[in-house]
């Protein structure tokens, strides 16, 4: 008689393990992974997909199920004890099998959930469904109460997802391995534009290449291939007057026939966008038009700058280049006097461990131009020189916001 005793609480220990794992599996799964398993694993997936939709019915009962067990296992024990060694025992024996539930029915069940919550679910399903039917005037009963009780406390509102809890669980998933950095920042930055107005990553009036609308086809055609630009915009007598847009490609079909032809006849209509639009709105349009360019206007109706669909994007995916700039092929490069040439859009890891440093950085930097950003707290000119302690960075090239390429000057070492 005593054996079969062992032999049923054993089997209500394992009950308990069980209920505590699926518990742990169910509660552990993200959107993400419901959406997924709805998707790729038939009935079996789109199950575990409508149990997730009623958390109440479905924790309600896992717990019936595991309290079940845990007070069955323990009357078990109680009985038991009684009859093999007497009371005095009873609460060595309580203690011992608090000990054991703890362990083996509690802790390491609920952390196998966690690595194989997909599959345990997927495996269980059935069960909890056909459980939740049987147990289901009790159900009723207990998730009735546990609403009254609810409102009481917390009231109907529910917690809304926001951007700072998405982009929380998005740096979740990257330090878990889930995403990789750069899909992380990739994420932010593609939320940071519906903030960002074009008049921060046009290109300026200042660094504009345009051409006179009275210039030949014949020079603009050269000028296009001497500054490397496909596209410029046209202005009339000044800076101020912007007549059209002119692409090398429409010069190209209409060179053999008219060489000394002013350009003005074959410019196209400018798209004209106040600075203050913000960057995705643009692309948007952009995208869903035959158009490149858009001519940035400041406050007073002026030319401020222009803006293509290659800036908006490069905010989302970093630095692009194409076949008229040439990116060195070793983005981090030593130079015959000991220094460092560097990439700006570099990783930074990448940078620490080839040139042997520890750098302190905010967890949100991934590239060097970034770290260096951060350290400058502003937007550096073409030829600023940071000192710190790993040694002095000199800023070589910039485009906008980024910086693109930079010299790194170590900090001799110290002889003993």
């Amino acid at each position: 008689m005593i054996i079969w005793s062992l032999v049923f609480l054993v089997i209500l220990l394992i009950i308990s393990a069980f209920f505590s794992s699926v518990e742990t599996a169910f509660t552990s799964l993200s959107p993400g992974q419901i959406n997924a398993l709805a998707q790729n694993h038939g009935k079996r997936g789109r199950l575990v997909q409508k149990l997730t939709q009623r958390q109440d019915i479905l924790l309600t009962t896992l717990l019936i199920g595991n309290n079940l067990a845990n007070i069955g296992a323990s009357a078990m024990t109680t009985a038991t004890t009684i009859k093999m060694i007497g009371n005095a025992y009873v609460a060595a024996a309580t203690g011992v099998l608090t000990l054991i539930i703890l362990i083996f029915c509690e802790v390491s069940p609920k952390q196998i959930a966690l690595v194989a919550n997909e599959k345990l679910c997927l495996y269980s399903a059935r069960f909890v469904l056909l459980l939740s039917w049987i147990l289901k005037p009790v159900i009723w009963m207990i998730t009735s109460v546990s609403r009254v009780i609810t409102l009481m406390l917390a009231g109907r509102e529910k917690q809304k997802l926001t951007l700072e809890n998405l982009l929380h669980h998005v740096k979740a998933a990257e330090g878990q391995g889930v995403v990789e950095s750069y899909e992380e920042e990739m994420v932010r930055n593609v939320f940071r534009i519906n903030d960002t107005p074009v008049e921060a990553i046009m290109t300026h009036r200042t660094e504009l290449f345009f051409i006179d609308e009275e210039t030949s086809v014949q020079d603009a055609l050269n000028l296009f291939i001497e500054s490397g630009h496909t596209r410029a915009p046209v202005l009339k007598n000044n800076i101020e007057q912007v007549t059209g847009v002119l692409s090398l490609f429409d010069l190209a079909k209409v060179i053999g026939d008219s060489p000394g032809v002013a350009i003005k006849k074959f410019t196209s209509t400018p798209y004209m966008v106040p600075g203050t639009m913000k960057a995705n709105e643009l692309f948007f349009r952009l995208k869903n038009a035959p158009i490149h360019m858009a001519v940035v206007l400041d406050e007073y109706g002026g030319l401020d700058g222009i803006i293509t669909r290659e800036d908006v994007m490069e905010e989302i995916f970093g630095e692009l280049y194409d076949e008229r700039e040439i990116r060195t092929a070793d983005p981090i490069r030593r130079e015959p006097d000991g220094s460092w040439i560097i990439q700006g859009d570099t990783d930074f890891y990448d940078v620490a461990d080839t040139l042997g440093l520890e750098l302190e950085h905010d967890n949100r930097t991934h590239t060097i131009g970034g770290y260096l950003l951060e350290k400058l707290e502003r937007i550096p000119d073409e030829g600023t020189v940071l000192t710190l302690k790993e040694g002095t960075y000199t800023i070589l090239k910039t485009r906008r916001q980024r910086i693109l390429s930079l010299r790194f000057q170590p900090i001799p070492a110290v002889e003993d």
